[in-house]
């Protein structure tokens, strides 16, 4: 028999062996990526209690509107299972005031939205890193957290509001979370889940968090930094130019496409910009320009044709590799 023939009929250990390297060939041509999710869930606004103001809530009535909100973890949950994201950043993630058996930790609680979307994918696989701000809408603690499917080298979080408004008790105070994640065939990257202030607010001004929060970045600065967030500035306006173009970092989202600067993440009227009649694009994720990454992809998700809406805001999920 011909010798090339024989090796055509090879059994099937050695064909598989030679399939196996094949493939293992064909993954290491293929760039590694990086996918990004982002999303505000609103700290548990998209549902009312009838009849009772907010700030008077009862643990019956929190624990009611946690359990109301099952169908919308639900949505949020097969979305992640569907796009399955390497890294997940949540902003305004509500917990009932009182912790669980008196653990004042955020997310010991099972109210914990995080925690909540967690629990509907069991074999998630994520690490997480959360922290809290402040009480929003005057019962619920409200932070952000960062998910990766990644380990986490490094945690940490840092309050970006001004001195005198760094503490809990004050409802415009801002804290950032940081995750430094080995992230295969990129090396580490460091992650922050945003949530800043608005541009004119007197008391805590948008521009004044923003070089708070690139000056941390320089104490240690990444090869490769990933923003992520709600950042409480609308798309083509001075804020924009702040947080993209003056201080080198590429909107993901607007490089994927080319005609979406407007395309709006929160409808007109949303908490914090009621007086804008029209939506506007606020939720971003940014990657310093100087990271050797390209934009794969980028799209907007739970949206009412999608998934569906979860919160007042929709979620950005952005696909990178390494330039070639």
């Amino acid at each position: 028999m011909n010798k090339k023939l024989q090796t055509l009929l090879l059994p099937g250990a050695a064909l598989a062996l030679l399939c196996a390297c094949a493939a293992e060939t064909d993954s290491q041509d293929r760039a590694p990526t990086l996918s990004v999710l982002t999303l505000n869930l609103h700290t548990y606004q998209e549902l009312q209690t009838e009849g009772i103001d907010e700030s008077q809530l009862t643990n019956e009535l929190a624990r009611r509107r946690v359990a109301g909100y099952a169908p919308i973890f639900d949505r949020i949950a097969a979305g992640i299972e569907t796009l399955s994201p390497d890294v997940i950043c949540l902003q305004e993630v509500g917990e009932w005031r009182e912790g669980a058996g008196g653990d004042d930790r955020f997310g010991s609680s099972d109210s914990n939205m995080a925690g909540q979307v967690l629990s509907r994918l069991p074999a998630h696989g994520y690490e997480v890193t959360m922290d809290w701000s402040h009480i929003g809408f005057g019962v619920w603690r409200e932070g952000a957290a960062i998910l990766s499917r990644h380990p986490m080298l490094l945690t940490d979080a840092r309050y970006v509001s001004r001195h005198e408004n760094s503490r809990r008790d004050f409802w415009k105070s801002r804290n950032v979370p940081k995750a430094r994640i080995d992230v295969p065939g990129f090396g580490e990257v460091d992650v922050y889940s945003v949530h800043l202030g608005w541009w004119d607010d007197l008391e805590e001004p948008f521009a004044e968090q923003w070089d708070r929060l690139l000056a941390w970045i320089a104490e240690d600065p990444g090869d490769v930094v990933v923003l992520c967030g709600d950042f409480n500035v609308a798309a083509g306006g001075p804020g924009y130019s702040m947080i993209t173009t003056e201080s080198g970092f590429d909107d993901a989202y607007l490089l994927a496409n080319p005609g979406g600067m407007f395309d709006a993440t929160i409808a007109g009227g949303a908490d914090g910009w009621e007086d804008a009649a029209q939506g506007r694009r606020i939720d971003y994720v940014l990657v310093n320009d100087d990271s050797g990454m390209q934009v794969t992809g980028a799209r907007r998700v739970f949206t009412s044709a999608g998934f569906g809406q979860v919160s007042d805001h929709l979620g950005v999920y952005v696909t990178l590799a390494r330039r070639q």
